[in-house]
């Protein structure tokens, strides 16, 4: 079958708008934002003048060492590849009551770090075939786009990823191209405009560095959505009846 741009877009909206998506959303917004503060204050300590006091910085930190707090976003940054891995099973199975406990366990670690390395070489591909001619560097990014979904939810990993959403998505890059497409604006457009309202609402009641966190972290929840959105196209291409490459 070929893939359904419309049937992705609204099949993910389900996967994302249920307890599941709401709780994983909550998930991700802490630790988001622990991330934020954490990596913040690691930067701000790296390069603040001598003298320079901490509430002169625009952004929001806390004081400790920076051994403390680079370690703790390097932590805390883990911690978000956690939370997608578990999305990312719990949307390609479409559960939207409970999370089965094996999808926190099984394989976690080498699939954190083929996630990990997956990631990188899939932005290495990007970024190599943009630097060659701009398309390569768009078939890339959309003919790879399955890898993290291959190590999380197949426990692949990550060069036998990468083979396998380059095998799926062949005989439909250019549908897969016009969903990301369309994604990709609906949700910088909702993050631009989230991201204001959070940041005045937010520096208007307590101050400007919290407005800065807090526009950051507010528009964590739209990319379980794009996930979501990825997660059913997934489907659709790996189900029996999709059509052979």
């Amino acid at each position: 079958m070929a893939l359904s741009v419309t049937s992705a877009m609204t099949g993910g909206i389900r996967r994302a708008a249920n307890r599941n998506g709401l709780l994983l959303s909550l998930a991700l917004v802490a630790i988001g934002a622990v991330w934020q503060l954490l990596f913040y204050s690691a930067i701000s300590t790296a390069v603040q003048p001598p003298g320079m006091s901490a509430q002169s910085v625009p952004f929001p930190t806390i004081d400790v060492p920076l051994a403390v707090s680079a370690a703790g976003a390097v932590v805390a940054l883990v911690g978000i590849q956690y939370v997608t891995v578990v999305t990312m099973r719990t949307f390609v199975d479409g559960r939207s009551g409970t999370i089965p406990s094996e999808y926190y366990t099984r394989n976690i670690v080498p699939v954190l770090a083929n996630a990990i390395v997956g990631g990188i070489l899939y932005g290495l591909a990007v970024l190599v075939g943009s630097v060659l001619l701009v398309v390569p560097g768009i078939i890339a990014y959309v003919a790879l786009s399955f890898t993290l979904l291959y190590i999380t939810t197949e426990d692949q990993n990550a060069v036998a990823a990468l083979a396998s959403s380059w095998h799926t998505t062949r005989g439909h890059w250019l549908r897969l191209f016009l969903l990301l497409t369309v994604v990709f604006v609906l949700l910088s457009l909702a993050q631009g405009v989230l991201s204001l309202l959070a940041q005045a609402a937010v520096a208007a009641a307590s101050g400007g560095s919290l407005g800065v966190l807090a526009s950051g972290v507010i528009v964590l929840p739209l990319s379980l959505v794009v996930v979501a959105i990825l997660a059913d196209a997934f489907v659709q291409l790996n189900s029996p009846d999709a059509s052979s490459h």
